[in-house]
């Protein structure tokens, strides 16, 4: 177990210690030896957890790296208001009057213990959510039908973002369905059924990412389909994964990451040095899964679980039950030069998808293994990548290099992730009691630290990374993600502890004071500063997870229960 702890209260240890000595030394040498320690304390990470809680994390100490922080120069523009381009339905007014009552000044201490809000506030959040939705799905619509992506603040259609495939329409789609949208939902059915079309990929010379494609398009399709149960969306996923299994190589066992499906040209990036990342080759199991589960046919089933297979033949680097983000396709290898283990960028949703392939697969026995990558993987992030900075009084999961296997204390927003799927581990492991305790523990650990990468910013809203100790902002974009709505999700699910609604309404908050431009809501350019400024990007992942992870966080346990997860 985690016991409480507070670097206060060990400062206070010491500082008792050293004066009880004080008989033995001159108290001048002992007042400067005293202020020299409290001067380490705050401004050094000691190297790790403190002996009394260590069981979570027994990597070695390590010397704090601190990355150059060479940001690109703060582009500015003009600011804009919201301009809502539809009418204002009786919903919304109510809404409005209903939340009015609350004070938006106040924010969560996350040491304070919450209690839930009367039913009808919490019934306004919901339908908040679901107006920031109905406005942002409202101007992508109305400038943008059938583009990638809607300018938020010029209102303008961005069709090549993604190949010209209707990018936020197929990603936000299922959302529109739990929200019960009826009404959008239907016009976008129609336009994927009547106009969505893939024959023109690749034929203007362009590769597309066949990462990207699968987790937004195939698995948007997907999704619909297993809401909706309309043949249209099953028709246009395999439509899409066939064009898309020219990227796959039998004799290695992996999707390349770049594809032209006219001429089947495929490679791997040379930003990465031709090699693939386990992100990108470990993050479509799901998708191809479930499309031979309702197709009947094997084939896309089994060329993604190929690099499982890989993974069971080649084993975790030393052991360690973690993998260096890169991987050589041709040689059949981890590659080691110049890589790094992360569960940050590139790496992350591989980690994730281990636990929820294992979890759709009905927990089988022949997929056991799965469940084993990912125990071992946790087991691996407590041992080398769990560190406690004292400074900041949290948790954080540092980066390795691989093969020096030294530290660098930096976290990204990506790796907020981890406690939503440390909670949905527990949900789904119904005999280790003393493992779910843990690991629901280190959950909720490093759940604080991804809200205080909102809550300690004068914006509200989170850098995309950050250094320790003192969370030093490496990356102060904000770019609309979602990993750790998502995992506030998954926490209050699993905790029922109603701190963490009140977490996730107030980055709603601040989301809506400082994203909410003319014709949708917009990427942060610094978090760090206010007036927050803002960039014309909405990803198709904010409709697609942001905005459903905050109407799940709101809504009733009874929308999608976790309890009763899909299996085939």
């Amino acid at each position: 177990m985690l016991p409480s702890y507070s670097p206060k209260g060990r400062k206070r240890s010491q500082q008792l210690q050293l004066w009880k000595r004080a008989g033995l030394v001159g108290g001048v040498f002992i007042l400067a030896l005293f202020l020299w320690v409290q001067y380490t304390i705050l401004t050094t990470n000691l190297g790790g957890i403190p002996a009394h809680v260590g069981e979570l994390q027994g990597a070695t100490q390590q010397d704090s790296q601190h990355p150059d922080n060479n940001e690109q120069a703060h582009l500015r523009g003009n600011e804009h208001q919201p301009q809502p381009t539809a009418a204002v339905g009786k919903e919304e007014v109510e809404t409005d009057a209903m939340l009015a009552d609350e004070d938006v000044a106040d924010v969560v201490d996350p040491d304070m213990t919450v209690t839930a809000v009367p039913s009808d506030q919490q019934e306004a959040r919901r339908l908040a959510v679901r107006k920031a939705m109905k406005f942002a799905w409202g101007n992508y619509e109305e400038h943008a039908f059938g583009g990638d992506e809607v300018d938020p603040i010029n209102g303008w259609k961005l069709s090549n973002v993604w190949g010209d495939i209707a990018c936020s329409l197929v990603d936000g789609i299922d959302t529109l369905w739990i929200m019960d949208l009826k009404d959008e939902f239907q016009r976008a059915r129609d336009y994927v059924a009547n106009q969505l079309d893939f024959s023109h990929l690749g034929r203007d010379g362009n590769k597309v990412s066949v990462f990207e494609t699968i987790i937004r398009e195939v698995g948007g399709l997907l999704s619909a389909f297993d809401l909706s149960g309309d043949i249209i969306f099953k028709q246009k996923a395999k439509e899409l994964m066939d064009l898309l299994t020219a990227a796959y190589d039998e004799k290695e066992g992996v999707f390349y990451t770049l594809l032209n499906p006219y001429t089947k040209e495929k490679s791997f990036a040379a930003w990465a040095g031709y090699r693939a990342h386990i992100a990108d080759i470990g993050t479509l199991q799901l998708e191809t899964r479930y499309l031979s589960d309702i197709t009947g046919d094997p084939k896309y089933a089994e060329m993604g679980d190929a690099f499982y297979q890989i993974l069971k033949r080649e084993g975790s680097y030393k052991k360690t039950g973690l993998f260096p983000v890169h991987f050589d396709a041709g040689r059949g290898k981890f590659d080691t030069r110049g890589s790094v283990i992360t569960l940050g960028a590139l790496g992350d949703s591989f980690y994730e998808y281990l636990l929820k392939v294992y979890i759709y697969s009905g927990k089988r026995e022949e997929d056991e293994y799965l469940r084993d990558l990912y125990d071992d993987a946790v087991r691996g992030m407590e041992e080398h990548l769990l560190y406690f900075s004292i400074p900041d009084d949290l948790y954080f999961l540092q980066e390795l290099k691989v093969p020096s296997f030294s530290a660098v204390q930096r976290m990204d927003h990506l790796l907020c992730f981890v406690p939503g799927l440390l909670a949905l581990g527990t949900l789904s492991e119904t005999e280790d009691n003393a493992k779910n305790a843990k690991h629901l523990e280190l959950a909720e650990k490093l759940m604080e630290t991804c809200y205080q990468f909102y809550h300690r910013q004068p914006t509200g809203l989170s850098p995309d990374i950050v250094s320790f100790p003192k969370m030093r902002v490496i990356d102060p974009k904000y770019r609309l993600r979602p990993e750790t709505i998502e995992s506030l999700f998954y926490l209050y699910r699993a905790t029922k502890n109603p701190k963490y609604r009140e977490f996730g309404w107030e980055i709603f908050e601040a989301l809506e004071a400082h994203t909410k431009v003319k014709h949708g809501y917009a990427a942060i350019l610094d978090v760090t500063k206010l007036p927050a400024q803002t960039e014309n990007k909405m990803e198709s992942f904010f409709l697609a997870e942001t905005l459903k992870y905050h109407y799940l966080l709101q809504a009733p346990e009874s929308l999608i229960p976790l309890d009763k997860l899909h299996v085939p």
